[in-house]
């Protein structure tokens, strides 16, 4: 990623180079609440490096950081008020299905078997990643991994896991570097018939989500 930014610098100048990485990093999500909400963690840290090479100093960057994160919890609650009715439904619709935070969360998420098996293919393996990835990757990368990883299975449960890690960025960046040569081809070659699995149950209505 760094070379890779590098060699555009270089090829834009500073200036072009500056724009084009904001406007990349915001259209690579939904829109700009999510850039700091769901998934967003990888998003500011692939802008954080963007910026970096353009030359934005230390203090300013986790300052913009800070900045951005806040504002998108707090742009995406605005918008569920007018959406709504509800600035926290966000909040509130998680425990309507039941999700509580809680230390024992994982165990209890686990000791369920509330959910098929793939889901159980999916949590272990999300873990096995995240934990792999920890000191072989930036830190922002294997910290935001792990988070988004630890999440939802702390609610107690793991539905809709497989949803969740589809789009945990920084988890599926951190597959190549752990994965190199033939190993990374047999793990596209998995994640390809797992994908190919969970449309053919979506398509006959068995509910997966």
């Amino acid at each position: 990623m760094k070379n890779v930014l590098l060699r555009s610098r270089r090829a834009l100048g500073p200036r072009r180079y500056a724009a084009a990485m904001v406007v990349g990093a915001f259209v690579t999500t939904r829109s700009l609440v999510m850039a700091a909400t769901h998934g967003g963690a990888a998003r500011m840290g692939i802008l954080a490096q963007g910026w970096k090479a353009a030359g934005g100093t230390a203090r300013s960057r986790t300052l913009a950081g800070a900045a951005l994160s806040l504002a998108g919890v707090a742009g995406f609650a605005f918008w569920w008020h007018f959406a709504q009715g509800d600035a926290l439904a966000f909040l509130h619709v998680q425990a309507f299905h039941h999700r509580r935070l809680s230390v024992l969360g994982p165990m209890k998420a686990f000791l369920a078997f509330d959910v098929d098996p793939d889901y159980y293919l999916v949590s272990l393996a999300s873990l096995y990643v995240a934990a792999r990835m920890i000191r072989r990757t930036p830190i922002w990368m294997w910290t935001t991994a792990a988070f988004l990883v630890l999440l939802p299975i702390a609610t107690g449960t793991l539905q809709a896991m497989i949803r969740y890690q589809a789009a945990n960025v920084p988890l599926i960046c951190g597959v190549p570097p752990l994965a190199r040569g033939r190993k990374f081809w047999w793990v596209v070659a998995g994640c390809a018939a797992l994908m190919a699995l969970e449309a053919y149950l979506f398509g006959k209505g068995i509910g997966h989500f």
